[in-house]
């Protein structure tokens, strides 16, 4: 009942929130799960290649803010565990229905072994959605890159 009380706690413009990236979370994890990696920029919008603007409009703090902390909220109580590319889209989304512009950076670093590890990130300017991590570790998939194929 404690998640329920929390839940019920917050105003009405976060439980909105909280359930749009509740049931947008969902709908990405099948998304990415259904499509083929080689797939993804097509199905999933553009990409950045670069780091954009380096500032955000005040009055858009607020509803970015918002949408970070529903989509944290919602990848902590959904039964399956979201990684970085499901909560990028789904907060693409969420952006997208409040008239919101925001990139989608997918990278890839490669561990002592050689492996590679990819990401995905969301960005309004400078300011982090989500999968909030260290830039300069990863190398940038950009559009028609083979890389992400």
């Amino acid at each position: 009942m404690g998640k329920f009380r929390t839940f019920l706690a917050l105003d009405s413009s976060d439980r909105g929130a909280t359930l749009e990236a509740l049931c947008g979370l969902a709908a990405a994890q099948a998304r990415v799960r259904l499509i083929a990696p080689r797939k993804w920029r097509t199905h999933f919008g553009p990409i950045a290649g670069q780091t954009g603007i380096d500032t955000i409009p005040q009055e858009q703090l607020e509803p970015v803010r918002r949408v970070r902390m529903a989509i944290t909220r919602a990848a902590r109580n959904l039964p399956t565990d979201p990684n970085c590319l499901p909560q990028a889209l789904a907060a693409r989304r969420m952006l997208q229905r409040r008239g919101i512009d925001s990139s989608l950076f997918l990278g890839v670093e490669r561990d002592p072994a050689g492996q590679s590890h990819f990401h995905a990130w969301l960005k309004v300017g400078p300011e982090w959605v989500t999968g909030m991590c260290d830039e300069a570790r990863y190398v940038l998939l950009r559009e028609g890159d083979s890389a992400a194929a």
